[in-house]
């Protein structure tokens, strides 16, 4: 019996030391990475567009690059004008529908979807089309979207070959917008959207005397 316990005691201290061996391990590994973002954006302009964002390359003077990841997020408006000219109220329905897209040297994609519908009554048919009065309306709204994150497989496209290197990353979008009344109506709806495209390094810093720290 005591060359039991003295065993299961010596199984117990072996397996803490390697839980803490192992917890000590992985400390060290994360405090040796790094973390750096650079971000481009683009201005919110009329749907459908065709843009490029520009973004500085990782230096590889900094460390060694272990991971890329892209981010990308969107603010889009929308100005919705309707006008009932029934003799009666109406419902109207309105739908917003397409993606944000990002390509980048690498061959990854990375885009957001947006998928919107809003509504309301109006009443009869006032007289007149001014988008405004009893039978009219007209609104802005910002649409919310969420941000679309992508860890990037060939990293090495993202090395800088030289100092100040960038890389240009094209970003467009492809968006539909509808409006539906019962009998007729005047509608219209205009669409803005702007991007913004960030990149995280993740990297091991280099020491004072130029290796791993």
């Amino acid at each position: 019996m005591r060359v039991l316990r003295q065993m299961k005691h010596l199984h117990d201290v072996i397996c803490r030391t390697l839980i803490f061996s192992i917890l000590i391990w992985t400390l060290l590994l994360s405090a040796s990475a790094e973390r750096v973002e650079y971000c481009d954006s683009i201005p919110e302009d009329f749907v459908d567009w065709n843009k490029i964002v520009s973004l500085p390359k990782f230096d590889p003077q900094m460390g060694t690059l272990t991971a890329v990841d892209l981010l990308l997020t969107m603010n889009i408006s929308q100005e919705i004008m309707v006008e009932n000219t029934n003799t009666q109220s109406r419902n109207f329905n309105s739908s917003l529908n397409g993606t944000l897209t990002a390509d980048t040297p690498s061959s990854d994609i990375i885009s957001i979807n947006i998928n919107h519908s809003s509504g309301g009554d109006l009443p009869a048919y006032d007289g007149s089309v001014d988008f405004g009065g009893e039978s009219g309306l007209k609104s802005v709204s910002q649409i919310p979207t969420e941000t679309a994150t992508k860890s990037i497989s060939n990293i090495e496209v993202f090395l800088a070959k030289a100092p100040g290197e960038n890389i240009t990353i094209p970003v467009r979008t492809n968006i539909e917008s509808t409006t539906i009344m019962p009998g007729t109506s005047s509608s219209g709806i205009i669409t803005k959207a702007g991007a913004k495209v960030c990149v995280v390094y993740t990297y091991d810093a280099r020491s004072e005397d130029g290796g791993p720290q």
